[in-house]
């Protein structure tokens, strides 16, 4: 299943908006490549950022519970592993809940 029949049928997206999300969460990650630092202000600004992504596709922002199922659905989706290795820092970093991400972060250690 690709990325766009993922968030069509499991989010509800059209096509259009499929491929808005995904072409935007590709944006995320050259954003996080572009302008990676190693500090907490960096990755607040980056996990704000995936909220603000997301957000207008139907998840609330500063709610990582409703916007765990997405990222790890993203994670299964080989095209996404980095950018999810990249979010999932990032909230923990931001202070977010360590029981948020459990699972797929798991999963993630696990593949190194």
């Amino acid at each position: 299943m690709t990325v766009i029949d993922m968030l069509k049928q499991d989010y509800g997206l059209d096509n259009d908006q499929a491929a808005g999300l995904q072409a935007k969460l590709k944006e995320l990650e050259a954003f996080f490549d572009k302008n990676f630092e190693d500090s907490p202000s960096f990755f607040k600004t980056f996990y704000s950022k995936f909220e603000e992504t997301i957000a207008p596709y139907g998840f609330e922002e500063r709610d990582a519970k409703q916007a765990e199922p997405l990222v790890s659905d993203l994670y299964l989706q080989g095209d996404f592993k980095i950018l999810v290795s990249y979010i999932i820092p990032a909230y923990y970093q931001s202070g977010g809940d360590s029981e948020v991400f459990s699972d797929t972060y798991t999963q993630l250690m696990n593949s190194y």
